[in-house]
């Protein structure tokens, strides 16, 4: 694992979550969706043991994003200012999702989902900052709030450039990229800013 360059003009590139920096735990979030106990301690221990990652690709027109964590190997690719939605298997709920960019510094991604306990906001603001050392972090602002109980939970996370080889997703992440593996559904968890 390399982290560099540390000078970023944009969001473009892979960034690596810092774990030591805001709140990185998932756990509002994940209490707010409504996931089990059980569940939300075996993601906190994977997110502790493997590095969270994001790629970033954004355009004037365009985001993708791929996001590779000890929960997640999906890619997000969505075209800017146009409502994407997507019917999640089993049964027929629907996910909707927009995203929207200010500069290449800025995306706003707001998805509205199926939850375990009812349907979900997420909006999830991803922003570059330059620190007063001159290096470059993505200030991510994962706000959740659950349309049923109107509880709502923000969680704030740092991410670093990161530069090198990329470990494999690990066999248990969850994603539209995990066709090589079981048929776990791990859409609802998705949106989780890892």
């Amino acid at each position: 694992m390399t982290t560099g360059p540390s000078k970023r003009t944009d969001l473009n590139g892979t960034w690596r979550l810092d774990k030591q920096r805001g709140n990185p735990s998932m756990q509002g979030y994940l209490e707010t969706m409504g996931v089990p106990p059980l569940a939300i301690e075996a993601h906190e221990k994977g997110e502790a043991e493997h590095d969270t990652i994001h790629e970033i690709t954004l355009t004037e027109s365009n985001y993708k994003i791929h996001k590779m964590s000890r929960v997640n190997d999906l890619t997000l690719d969505l075209i800017l200012g146009q409502e994407h939605t997507k019917v999640l298997e089993p049964g027929s709920r629907v996910k909707k999702t927009l995203a929207m960019s200010e500069h290449k510094g800025h995306v706003q991604v707001v998805s509205i989902m199926p939850t375990m306990n009812g349907v979900a906001q997420v909006t999830d603001i991803k922003t570059l900052v330059q620190e007063p050392s001159g290096s470059s972090s993505m200030v991510q602002k994962l706000i959740i709030t659950n349309q049923q109980t109107s509880n709502s939970h923000t969680t704030i996370r740092y991410y670093i450039p990161h530069t090198g080889k990329l470990s494999a997703p690990a066999a248990t992440a969850g994603g539209n990229n995990r066709d090589r593996f079981d048929e776990f559904d791990n859409d609802e968890m998705e949106e989780e800013e890892d």
